[in-house]
C-alpha cells in the first residue's frame, strides 16, 4: 500500500464516514427486505439476502472497532500500523460495495415501494439512534479532550434522549382525519370506513325513525382504539337519503385500568344518497398502485357519477396498516366524498403482507365475495385472489387461495337467476388462475345472464367481446406515467362503457347490450 493510500484510509473522518455508512447499510438492506429480499433468493440461491445482510452487520461492527482504534489508540496517532490501514482499506471496500448494493436495490424498488422503505426505516430509526450514540459514547467520546466540545455533545445526547422519550410518550402527530369516509356496499349493509393521522376510536352518529343511533367501532363491547382505520356497519335503511356525521377520539396508550386518550374529532355532516334508478353512472377505478393523485387527474375528467367501482390493486402490497388508509380509504373517501356507495373488489396485490389478513376485518366485509343491487341492477362480485401458484416465493408460504377460490365458485354456483340486468367484477379478467375453475366460473356467470365482466389487473384498457359468451371489460390503471378511468353507464340501452386518460383523452367508447 502507497504512503498517500495510507494516509487516507487512516484519516480520522475517513474512517468516521466508513463507520457511519457501514452502520447504515444494513439498516436500510433490512428495511427493503419486504421487497427485494425474494427476488435475490430466486435470481441466486435462497437465503443470499439473509447471507448478504449478516456480512453487512459484520462490516458494521468491523468498521466501527477500526474506527476506534484509530481514534483511542495514542500509538496509532501517531504512526499508524500498516496491518491497521489495511483492515481500514477493507472496511472502506466493504462499505462501499455494501452501499451500492443498497443503491440498486432502490433503484429496482419503483416509486410505489418507497413508501414501504421509508416505513420501515422510521421503525428501525430508534435501534439505528441507539446504536449510533453508544458506539460514540463508547468509543469515540473518550478520545475528545477539549472540555466545550464533550460538554456540547453530552448536551446533544441528552436532548435527543428527552425527545425520543417525549415522542415515543406523545407522538407528534396532528389529529385529524385523512379524508371523506368511504361507504362499502358489503352485500348485506353498508360499511362506513374512515381513517385518521393516528390511532384512536371510531364512530357514527345519525337519526333515524325518530332515534338518535350512534354506533361505534368495536368487537364485542370493546372499543377498537389502536388502529387508523376505522369501520361500523350501518343497515341499508338507516343511511340510505340520510345524513351522518363520523368521529374519533385520539388513544395514546390502553390499559388494563385506564388509559391515556387524546381530544375528539368530530366530521361534517354527509349526505347519502343510495344509486337506484334505470339509469345508474358508475366510476371504475382500478390498479393506481399508491399513485392516488394520479388516479384522480383523469377522475376529474369524468363529470358526476352514482356510485364508485374500486377494483383493487392500490398499492403493492399491505405491509402496514398506513398503506391500507392512504391507499384504500383515503383514496375511496376521496374520490366517493362519503355521500354515494362503493363495491370495493380485492385485487391480488392486497393479498400481500402482513396486514392483508386484517384488511376484511379493517373494511367490515365478511368475504371479498358476494352479490348486491342497486335499484334493478344485480352485481356478483369474485375475487380472484393471487395470480400465481400457492407455493410461488412471493406468497413466503402464507397462502391457501386454490382452496379459497374452489369455496368461491361454489358460492358462486349455488346462486340463482333473479331476472335482474347481470354484472359480474372480478380484478382479473379470468376469474381464477386455475382453468377448471375458471370454466365453472363463466359457465355459472352465463346462466346467471351476465351481460358483461368488469375487470383490471393487465394496466390496459380495452373490450374483448370474443373471449367468453359474454364481453369482457379490462379497465385501465396506470402505466407509462399516464392513468385511465372508466365510467359505466346503465341504461334501458346497454351498458356504456368510456375511459379516458389523466389529459382527458378518450381512450375507449363503446356500448354493450344486454342479454
Amino acid at each position: 500500500m502507497t504512503l498517500k493510500a495510507q494516509k487516507f484510509f487512516s484519516h480520522k473522518i475517513t474512517t468516521m464516514l466508513v463507520s457511519l455508512f457501514a452502520a447504515l447499510s444494513p439498516l436500510f438492506f433490512y428495511a427493503a427486505r419486504s421487497s427485494s429480499h425474494v427476488f435475490l433468493d430466486t435470481a441466486l440461491f435462497t437465503g443470499f439476502s439473509r447471507l448478504l445482510f449478516w456480512l453487512m452487520l459484520i462490516n458494521a461492527v468491523f468498521a466501527t472497532v477500526v474506527a476506534a482504534m484509530r481514534w483511542r489508540t495514542a500509538a496509532f496517532q501517531l504512526q499508524q500500523p500498516k496491518w491497521l490501514s489495511a483492515l481500514g482499506c477493507a472496511a472502506f471496500a466493504f462499505t462501499v460495495l455494501f452501499v451500492i448494493v443498497d443503491v440498486c436495490m432502490m433503484g429496482v424498488m419503483g416509486e410505489e415501494s418507497i413508501g414501504v422503505l421509508w416505513r420501515s426505516m422510521a421503525e428501525l430509526l430508534p435501534f439505528a439512534l441507539a446504536y449510533l450514540i453508544a458506539a460514540m459514547l463508547a468509543f469515540f467520546f473518550p478520545s475528545v479532550t477539549n472540555r466545550k466540545v464533550r460538554i456540547a455533545i453530552a448536551v446533544i445526547i441528552i436532548i435527543i434522549a428527552v425527545l425520543a422519550l417525549l415522542f415515543m410518550l406523545y407522538p407528534p402527530v396532528y389529529f385529524d382525519f385523512l379524508s371523506d369516509p368511504m361507504v362499502i356496499d358489503n352485500g348485506e349493509s353498508y360499511s362506513v370506513v374512515f381513517a385518521t393521522s393516528a390511532a384512536g376510536t371510531g364512530y357514527i352518529e345519525y337519526e333515524y325513525g325518530g332515534t338518535t343511533y350512534k354506533l361505534y367501532d368495536e368487537v364485542s363491547g370493546r372499543l377498537r382504539g389502536s388502529s387508523t382505520i376505522h369501520s361500523i356497519t350501518v343497515p341499508y335503511e338507516h343511511l340510505n337519503n340520510n345524513t351522518y356525521r363520523v368521529g374519533s377520539m385520539r388513544v395514546f396508550e390502553e390499559y388494563a385500568y385506564g388509559g391515556r386518550n387524546g381530544r375528539t374529532i368530530t366530521s361534517g355532516e354527509y349526505t347519502f344518497t343510495p344509486c337506484t334508478g334505470e339509469d345508474v353512472t358508475l366510476l371504475c377505478v382500478s390498479d393506481w398502485h399508491t399513485r392516488n393523485a394520479k388516479a384522480k387527474e383523469a377522475v376529474s375528467h369524468m363529470g358526476e357519477y352514482d356510485a364508485v367501482l374500486m377494483m383493487g390493486d392500490a398499492a403493492p402490497g399491505l405491509q402496514y396498516e398506513a398503506e391500507a388508509a392512504e391507499y384504500i380509504v383515503k383514496f375511496g373517501g376521496d374520490i366517493s366524498g362519503g355521500s354515494i356507495p362503493i363495491i370495493y373488489t380485492r385485487g391480488n396485490h392486497e393479498t400481500r403482507g402482513k396486514y392483508a389478513s386484517e384488511l376484511s376485518e379493517a373494511l367490515k366485509m365478511d368475504k371479498y365475495y358476494y352479490e348486491t343491487s342497486f335499484g334493478d341492477y344485480r352485481f356478483i362480485v369474485l375475487d380472484s385472489a393471487e395470480d400465481k401458484e400457492d407455493l410461488h416465493p412471493e406468497y413466503g408460504g402464507m397462502v391457501n387461495y386454490e382452496n379459497y377460490r374452489r369455496e368461491m365458485i361454489e358460492w358462486l354456483e349455488g346462486l340463482e337467476s333473479t331476472g335482474q340486468k347481470t354484472i359480474a367484477l372480478c380484478h382479473a379478467p379470468e376469474l381464477c388462475r386455475e382453468e377448471e375453475l375458471a370454466d365453472r366460473g363463466f359457465a355459472k356467470l352465463e346462466e346467471l345472464g351476465a351481460s358483461v365482466l368488469i375487470s383490471g389487473h393487465l394496466h390496459s384498457c380495452y373490450l374483448d367481446r370474443e373471449s367468453e359468451s359474454f364481453p369482457v371489460y379490462v379497465d385501465g390503471g396506470h402505466g407509462g406515467g399516464d392513468y385511465i378511468a372508466s365510467k359505466v353507464t346503465l341504461s334501458a340501452d346497454g351498458i356504456r362503457l368510456f375511459a379516458c386518460n389523466t389529459n382527458g383523452d378518450t381512450v375507449l367508447d363503446e356500448l354493450v347490450e344486454w342479454k
